[in-house]
């Protein structure tokens, strides 16, 4: 899960590791804005993995001591970083890349943090004897005191990727959407908070084995239906991998939905007019000040070139359907 990556700065020394990040970091910049992309991200291009960048710099997970753990449903067998004491925050870990960001992107900059169910998903626990309910709080908290910096610092778009969310309705329910809103409780009026929920990255080897590794994309009623009352601004949803029926978004009640319309397992690129079909579709039951659209997740496993065709041409369908939206 993204352990090399870090072992690289030690391979070429950190002042050219820092050098190279910082160039990957301007290219997934550049190829946002030369596509016309509004809500800009650094590409986390400073990230080995989207959690384990962020545990790595909170107290009480250990990243050297791996336990082999089942996660997402048992559908993966993988060797964790294992919690040995109780999570906390240490200092800010986001903030100087967000900094990079503000200062290098003419859209607006968004940072995405992992979500407190899919976090403890993710780790093994050495600590809290089965309790996931108090990991994910005790995560919570430590993340609170990242977004106050964000804050802090001039971001005013803030993401949450919790994906494990669709894979447990009941725990999401009963609990996950909750500890979710304690990430930023207190701040909901100083930012533009986004959660992302998607079925799962694709994953080609076990598609061929046949293996139904992603989550049920028919769970997204129910909890649409509930994150309608959080205190969230807006839901990022897988869309067009798993070729979501359209019909269920009026369940979100009067928050934005961020529709996924972008398949990134494929490197073939969505045209303009199918974007456009798919948008119009959505707004069948959405009015447009209500959907923006987007890919189903982020662009690792695509090339870069056709990451940046599919960019724009999302771009484009955006500008259509905003200049005439029902065509």
């Amino acid at each position: 899960m993204g352990l090399s990556f870090y072992g690289r700065e030690k391979q070429f020394g950190h002042k050219r590791w820092q050098e190279l990040l910082e160039r990957a970091t301007l290219q997934a910049i550049q190829d946002q804005e030369e596509a016309g992309t509004d809500i800009v991200s650094d590409g986390e291009e400073r990230r080995g993995h989207y959690v384990l960048h962020i545990l790595r710099n909170l107290g009480g997970v250990d990243l050297t001591k791996l336990t082999e753990t089942t996660i997402r449903d048992g559908k993966y067998l993988r060797s964790l970083p294992t919690v040995v004491d109780q999570i906390t925050y240490r200092e800010p870990i986001t903030v100087a890349e967000f900094g990079f960001l503000k200062q290098n992107a003419k859209g607006l900059p968004k940072v995405n943090l992992p979500g407190p169910t899919t976090v403890i998903d993710s780790v093994a626990d050495g600590f809290y004897q089965g309790d996931r309910k108090r990991m994910a709080e005790d995560y919570a908290k430590a993340i609170h005191h990242e977004v106050e910096h964000l804050i802090d610092a001039g971001c005013t778009i803030i993401q949450f990727d919790d994906p494990v969310l669709l894979r447990d309705p009941k725990g999401a329910k009963e609990w996950g959407l909750t500890i979710l809103e304690q990430c930023f409780a207190g701040l909901e009026d100083q930012a533009t908070f986004i959660v992302h929920i998607c079925c799962g990255y694709p994953d080609k080897p076990l598609e061929e084995k046949g293996v139904q590794y992603k989550a049920d994309h028919h769970y997204y009623s129910d909890v649409l239906s509930w994150l309608s009352k959080s205190s969230l601004d807006i839901v990022s949803i897988e869309g067009a991998q798993s070729d979501l029926e359209v019909s269920v978004l009026p369940a979100i009640g009067e928050k934005t939905v961020m529709l996924g319309v972008i398949d990134v397992g494929s490197n073939e690129v969505e045209t303009v007019g199918a974007l456009v079909e798919h948008g119009r579709r959505a707004l069948a039951y959405l009015p447009p000040e209500q959907l923006i659209l987007a890919p189903d997740c982020g662009l690792i496993e695509l090339d870069r070139e056709s990451a940046k065709r599919k960019l724009l041409n999302l771009s484009k369908a955006q500008r259509i359907l905003n200049a005439s939206p029902q065509g």
